[in-house]
């Protein structure tokens, strides 16, 4: 089977017209405050959204025929598996949760600790509201399970060595007092229960038909009962295309079979009321049918007046409520080549629908739509923004404009929606959730206002890049997607809150002196700042893609600073005057950034650029083309090829050995070929050093200043390289969080080596080092 699909050509023009739609800065005073973008480039252009997974599919690297996502999820779940299994044993013997954070291994020895932020909280993906205990429980992207008293907030996460990654399909079944919580996930695949509150889980069976993508739904038929629904996509080999499976369990999520293909990908939405009825329905295109208990047949209800009628790339909704035994519905169509959502209602179960108005966004995703319980003229949904009906839908409001979250996070909603649900409390009165990229929010009166339950403790910030200054005061600096340029001024030794400076996404931290000035990126400019050690924006200093012509980079270009020349740094990829692929050299003069492009073309976009830390004026380069560059202070020429793809957003990664100025290391995607090479001869060829290593992407290597130590930042977790072995080691213990490892920094602190990691989804945590190794620089194979 052929995993590329769809248009490139499409998805690049759709990223020009989301620049053109949606302004990179919304300014307030002096400030920027640049648009949170979604983790994949242009995901706000409704036309790209259609083509962003066939994107994704040619620049995730693989091979034509091969599944990289199973590949991920496969030793993510067997990795998870084994480690529920060492964990459950160790606590049933009386070790704490800390002790589970020590790691013994015969390379390394070492201690895991959690950095935070603890205050700037990132996607929350689903919630679910249990009004006989009063408690919250949410999955966050990252996939860990938080859970907290609603009274207190105090979050908690019951087990982070288990994580389940997808759209945020969660809920949960009661009876006799007991609670059954459910998710479907994308990785590790499948559907897993709980019934201790998130501690352990245990997977069902029967969902494992051929060639699985992701999840569009997971519905219960009665939080009392038994019937579980699950819908996924599948590449339907009879149609030649990506279609809709449905699953039933009729045990609680114990075990599914099969109700077949039902329709196309993302065209299928399933829901059951969550209160007063055990109606399960599904909507096929405009298409409404009940899915009878027992034998499970689908039976045609009515036809929803969808005009023009839905299309490839449209998604649709369907909520509802019962209001006086009477069930009412609501039919959303998310138009994929228009910035809208169109409403329609039925308000006798589906027979009959009228067409309402129509929301001024896209959704966000296949949970972003809801509506009250009991009250049909009260509806909600989010795309950028949330926006609420109180007329059945005919007239929307919006919540408030992302833009106001800055002044107000405590009040005022975070951009990008993944989920709205509804729940009565014990008073029988409404609470309405609503999950952003920037955490978690309850609203008490159908959304006329919100607060927000995630300012502190639910630590689940999603990271590219961290950087920690050398030397007094350790300032520690994050980028985030979609929460900014985060800074922790006076880190401690535990958790620490984070100060957002600048809104938006930013990576690729990188410093010649050591971090009295550190540059990054954001998809739409370079980033200087001057006085990382200082709160706001005074120290910020920018420049602009599009005021300097600069186009063809990845979205998250890379870049790095010169150790050799102050002030300038190396930003991959792209042009300005140029036809071709460049680098630009970038320099602050102490009171402007200029540039300059290199003359030389690499035939294909520039995903990695590197100085040499011994050598002045050595520099390297990889190219998408899998070719190695190399720059001795007279030009440019290609001396390797074969090395490892790039991803698709963020590029590959280049490591000149801390000590030895021949040797090089490259990473990026394995899942065809080795993710990690090395080289002795300063470029000129390459071999594998992949021995232990998954076939996985990896993110980011780090090297501790005196060669003694070599860590891998990867999709599926942290790995320390063994020299004695010749080995890559897994070093996320019982006490790491599974998590997407992508970047690392070796820091010293205090008299120990850190490798500081930062996760998406469960923030930052270090490695910290004890003991002697035997390790030194060279890894030749």
């Amino acid at each position: 089977m052929n995993w590329k699909h769809g248009s490139l050509a499409i998805a690049l023009a759709a990223m020009a017209s989301a620049a053109a739609l949606y302004p990179i800065f919304l300014n307030t005073a002096s400030e920027r405050w640049p648009a949170p973008i979604e983790t994949g480039p242009g995901e706000r252009d409704p036309a790209f959204k259609i083509e962003r997974n066939a994107w994704i599919e040619s620049l995730h690297r693989h091979a034509p025929a091969l599944d990289w996502r199973a590949q991920d999820a496969d030793w993510r779940g067997l990795r998870m598996q084994r480690v529920q299994y060492a964990r459950n044993v160790s606590l049933a013997a009386g070790m704490s949760s800390n002790d589970l954070r020590a790691v013994e291994l015969s390379a390394i020895t070492g201690n895991w600790r959690e950095r935070g932020s603890s205050n700037q909280a990132g996607r929350i993906t689903g919630a679910i509201y249990d009004s006989v205990n009063d408690r919250l429980t949410a999955l966050s992207q990252g996939g860990n399970l938080w859970r907290s008293p609603r009274s207190t907030l105090a979050w908690s996460s019951p087990n982070d060595s288990a994580s389940f990654q997808s759209g945020g399909f969660l809920d949960r079944l009661s009876s006799n007092g007991g609670e059954r919580l459910l998710l479907a996930s994308d990785t590790p695949l499948g559907v897993y229960a709980s019934n201790d509150g998130g501690l352990s889980f245990s997977a069902a069976t029967g969902t494992d038909q051929p060639n699985p993508w992701y999840t569009t739904g997971l519905a219960v038929r009665s939080s009392s009962g038994l019937d579980v629904y699950l819908a996924r996509i599948h590449y339907d080999s009879m149609a030649n295309g990506w279609r809709t499976h449905l699953f039933v369990s009729t045990n609680a999520g114990a075990n599914f079979s099969s109700l077949g293909f039902v329709g196309e990908r993302d065209r299928v939405a399933l829901f059951s009321p969550r209160y007063d009825s055990t109606e399960m329905f599904v909507l096929i295109d405009g298409s409404l049918k009940r899915i009878s208990p027992g034998s499970q047949a689908l039976v045609n209800v009515g036809t929803v007046p969808v005009s023009p009628p839905v299309a490839n790339g449209d998604r649709v909704h369907l909520t509802g409520g019962v209001d006086a035994g009477q069930t009412f519905l609501f039919a959303m169509v998310s138009r994929a080549y228009a910035s809208r959502t169109d409403v329609y209602r039925s308000l006798d179960g589906g027979a009959t629908w009228q067409v309402r108005g129509s929301i001024p966004e896209n959704t966000f995703g296949p949970n972003s739509a809801a509506s009250s319980t009991r009250n049909p003229n009260l509806a909600y949904a989010g795309g950028v923004n949330v926006y609420r009906s109180a007329d059945g839908g005919s007239n929307w409001a919006k919540v408030n404009d992302w833009g106001e979250y800055y002044a107000d996070p405590a009040n005022k909603l975070h951009a990008d929606i993944p989920n709205v649900q509804v729940w009565r409390d014990a008073a029988n009165n409404e609470r309405v959730y609503v999950s952003t990229d920037g955490g978690l929010y309850e609203s008490t009166d159908n959304l006329i206002s919100v607060h927000n339950l995630s300012l502190n403790g639910l630590h689940v910030s999603q990271y590219y890049s961290t950087y920690t200054q050398r030397g007094a005061g350790h300032v520690l600096l994050a980028g985030a997607q979609d929460q900014g340029y985060q800074k922790a001024l006076t880190p401690t030794a535990g958790i620490d809150d984070f100060g957002q400076a600048i809104s938006g996404d930013y990576g690729h931290f990188t410093s010649s002196d050591g971090g009295t000035s550190v540059w990054m990126v954001y998809p739409g400019f370079a980033m200087l700042d001057t006085a990382p050690g200082l709160g706001g924006q005074s120290g910020l200093k920018f420049w602009d893609y599009a005021v300097n012509n600069l186009v063809g980079t990845l979205w998250m270009a890379p870049i790095v600073a010169d150790p050799h020349v102050a002030g300038r740094a190396l930003l991959a990829g792209g042009r300005m005057t140029n036809s071709g692929d460049h680098v630009i050299s970038l320099t602050w003069s102490g009171s402007a950034i200029s540039a300059a492009e290199d003359n030389f073309d690499f035939g294909s976009q520039v995903t990695a650029v590197a100085f040499s830390p011994s050598v002045a004026g050595r520099r390297y380069a990889v190219s998408s083309a899998r070719k190695f560059f190399r720059n001795t202070g007279t030009g440019w020429t290609n001396t390797a090829s074969n090395l490892p793809d790039n991803h698709y957003f963020y590029g590959n990664k280049i490591l000149p050995d801390s000590l030895d100025p021949n040797t090089i290391y490259v990473a990026g995607a394995g899942y065809s070929n080795p993710p990690v090479f090395v080289s002795t001869n300063d470029g000129a060829s390459f071999t594998a050093m992949s021995n232990g290593l998954p076939n996985t992407l990896v993110f980011d290597l780090v090297m501790s200043p005196d060669g003694n130590h070599l860590f891998a930042a990867t999709e599926v977790g942290p790995f320390y390289f063994d020299r004695a072995l010749n080995t890559w080691i897994d070093i996320s213990g019982l006490g790491a969080p599974d998590q997407s490892y992508w970047d690392v920094d070796y820091v010293e602190e205090g008299g120990a080596g850190i490798a500081r990691f930062a996760t998406h989804g469960r923030g930052i945590w270090d490695f910290v080092v004890r003991g002697d190794v035997i390790f030194r620089n060279g890894f030749e194979n």
